[in-house]
Protein backbone atom coordinates (compact mmCIF):
# COMPACT_ATOMS: atom_id res chain seq x y z
CA UNK A 1 0.00 0.00 0.00
CA UNK A 2 1.30 3.24 -0.77
CA UNK A 3 0.62 6.38 0.48
CA UNK A 4 -1.49 9.46 -0.98
CA UNK A 5 0.12 11.51 -3.30
CA UNK A 6 1.22 14.91 -1.65
CA UNK A 7 1.54 14.04 1.58
CA UNK A 8 5.17 13.85 3.43
CA UNK A 9 6.76 10.28 3.50
CA UNK A 10 8.67 10.05 6.61
CA UNK A 11 10.65 6.83 7.32
CA UNK A 12 13.11 5.78 9.77
CA UNK A 13 15.73 8.67 11.04
CA UNK A 14 13.83 11.40 8.95
CA UNK A 15 10.32 11.22 11.50
CA UNK A 16 10.38 14.89 13.47
CA UNK A 17 10.54 14.72 16.99
CA UNK A 18 7.27 15.50 18.67
CA UNK A 19 6.20 19.37 18.89
CA UNK A 20 7.65 19.94 23.08
CA UNK A 21 6.21 22.80 25.13
CA UNK A 22 3.53 25.12 24.76
CA UNK A 23 3.29 27.18 21.24
CA UNK A 24 3.66 31.15 20.96
CA UNK A 25 0.20 33.00 20.30
CA UNK A 26 0.11 33.76 16.35
CA UNK A 27 1.35 37.01 15.95
CA UNK A 28 -1.87 38.52 14.52
CA UNK A 29 -3.24 37.38 17.53
CA UNK A 30 -0.97 38.67 19.81
CA UNK A 31 -0.93 42.12 17.95
CA UNK A 32 -4.79 42.19 18.30
CA UNK A 33 -4.57 40.87 21.49
CA UNK A 34 -2.27 43.82 22.30
CA UNK A 35 -4.25 45.96 20.53
CA UNK A 36 -7.60 45.34 22.61
CA UNK A 37 -5.99 45.42 25.94
CA UNK A 38 -4.36 49.11 24.98
CA UNK A 39 -7.97 50.51 24.61
CA UNK A 40 -9.60 48.65 27.66
CA UNK A 41 -6.04 50.35 29.45
CA UNK A 42 -7.20 53.77 27.92
CA UNK A 43 -10.50 53.37 28.93
CA UNK A 44 -9.57 52.94 32.54
CA UNK A 45 -6.88 55.19 33.07
CA UNK A 46 -9.76 58.02 31.80
CA UNK A 47 -12.10 56.72 34.27
CA UNK A 48 -10.14 56.41 37.14
CA UNK A 49 -8.05 60.24 36.24
CA UNK A 50 -11.98 61.01 36.11
CA UNK A 51 -13.07 59.75 39.01
CA UNK A 52 -10.06 61.40 41.10
CA UNK A 53 -11.09 64.96 40.50
CA UNK A 54 -12.42 66.64 43.39
CA UNK A 55 -14.54 69.34 42.80
CA UNK A 56 -14.56 72.40 45.89
CA UNK A 57 -16.67 74.95 45.63
CA UNK A 58 -20.28 76.48 44.91
CA UNK A 59 -20.42 74.43 41.25
CA UNK A 60 -23.08 75.00 39.08
CA UNK A 61 -22.36 72.75 35.91
CA UNK A 62 -25.10 73.52 33.77
CA UNK A 63 -26.12 77.44 34.64
CA UNK A 64 -24.23 79.48 31.83
CA UNK A 65 -24.81 82.52 34.14
CA UNK A 66 -23.06 81.02 36.98
CA UNK A 67 -19.96 82.46 38.60
CA UNK A 68 -17.84 79.56 39.08
CA UNK A 69 -14.45 81.35 39.87
CA UNK A 70 -14.19 80.10 43.59
CA UNK A 71 -14.54 76.33 41.70
CA UNK A 72 -11.18 74.41 42.64
CA UNK A 73 -10.48 71.15 40.67
CA UNK A 74 -7.70 68.91 42.65
CA UNK A 75 -6.94 65.57 41.04
CA UNK A 76 -6.23 62.62 43.51
CA UNK A 77 -3.42 60.81 42.01
CA UNK A 78 -3.59 58.08 44.27
CA UNK A 79 -6.43 56.39 41.49
CA UNK A 80 -4.19 56.65 38.53
CA UNK A 81 -1.04 55.02 40.45
CA UNK A 82 -3.62 52.00 41.33
CA UNK A 83 -4.66 52.16 37.62
CA UNK A 84 -0.93 51.68 36.60
CA UNK A 85 -0.58 48.78 39.44
CA UNK A 86 -3.63 46.80 37.85
CA UNK A 87 -2.41 47.85 34.08
CA UNK A 88 0.88 45.71 35.45
CA UNK A 89 -0.42 43.19 37.24
CA UNK A 90 -2.56 42.19 34.00
CA UNK A 91 0.62 41.99 32.00
CA UNK A 92 1.02 38.29 33.63
CA UNK A 93 -2.39 37.06 31.66
CA UNK A 94 -0.81 37.39 28.23
CA UNK A 95 2.12 36.15 29.32
CA UNK A 96 0.52 32.95 30.16
CA UNK A 97 -0.59 32.60 26.23
CA UNK A 98 3.34 33.80 25.30
CA UNK A 99 1.41 36.32 23.60
CA UNK A 100 5.11 38.40 24.33
CA UNK A 101 3.98 41.82 22.49
CA UNK A 102 0.98 42.01 24.25
CA UNK A 103 2.96 41.78 27.54
CA UNK A 104 5.63 44.51 26.38
CA UNK A 105 3.23 46.84 25.21
CA UNK A 106 1.24 46.17 28.84
CA UNK A 107 4.22 46.87 30.75
CA UNK A 108 5.09 49.61 28.73
CA UNK A 109 1.60 51.54 29.01
CA UNK A 110 1.68 50.54 33.23
CA UNK A 111 4.89 52.45 33.15
CA UNK A 112 3.71 55.34 31.44
CA UNK A 113 0.08 55.76 33.73
CA UNK A 114 2.18 55.20 36.98
CA UNK A 115 5.21 57.88 35.77
CA UNK A 116 2.07 60.11 35.12
CA UNK A 117 0.64 59.76 38.00
CA UNK A 118 3.76 59.89 40.25
CA UNK A 119 5.09 63.60 38.37
CA UNK A 120 1.88 64.41 38.67
CA UNK A 121 1.45 64.17 42.51
CA UNK A 122 5.29 65.64 42.80
CA UNK A 123 3.88 68.53 40.86
CA UNK A 124 0.88 68.93 43.15
CA UNK A 125 3.02 68.59 46.31
CA UNK A 126 5.63 71.47 44.85
CA UNK A 127 2.70 73.82 43.64
CA UNK A 128 1.22 73.33 47.24
CA UNK A 129 4.45 73.89 49.19
CA UNK A 130 4.52 77.20 46.70
CA UNK A 131 1.66 78.18 47.28
CA UNK A 132 2.20 77.78 51.41
CA UNK A 133 5.25 79.65 51.01
CA UNK A 134 3.26 82.50 49.13
CA UNK A 135 0.98 82.76 52.04
CA UNK A 136 3.10 82.64 54.84
CA UNK A 137 5.27 85.26 53.47
CA UNK A 138 1.63 87.65 52.35
CA UNK A 139 0.55 87.44 55.90
CA UNK A 140 4.00 88.49 58.07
Amino acid sequence: MTAPAGLPHFHGANVPPPPTGRRCLPVAADLALAVGLLVLDAVGAVVAFLLGIDVTGDWRPFDPGADNSDVVLTIDWLYLGITGVVILLTAALPYLLRAFVSVAFQVLAGMIVLLVAVSGAQYDQERGARADRAVSVAYR
